[in-house]
Formats: structure tokens, C-alpha cells, sequence
């Protein structure tokens, strides 16, 4: 039961991680702004 929890909350993390809008931000963004793109996807969340 734990190793399911555990493997659910990856999978959800992984999603947030690997969101479309998070990523187009980055990709307008730029690498070199990285750190201000990952500020912008938690305002959208």
C-alpha cells in the first residue's frame, strides 16, 4: 500500500513537472531565465 501511494504521488509530480504550459514558458522564456520562468507556472497553478 505504501510503494502504490508513493508510486502515485511520482506520477503526479511528474505531470506537474512535465506541464505544457510551464514548458512553453520556458521555451519563451529561455534558458538563461530559467529561474523566472519557474516563478510563472506557480502563479499559473
Amino acid at each position: 500500500m505504501d510503494n502504490s501511494m508513493k508510486r502515485k504521488h511520482t506520477n503526479k509530480h511528474k505531470t506537474l513537472n512535465h506541464n505544457p504550459q510551464a514548458e512553453s514558458v520556458k521555451a519563451v522564456f529561455g534558458e538563461p531565465k530559467a529561474k523566472d520562468s519557474e516563478f510563472i507556472p506557480r502563479t499559473f497553478d
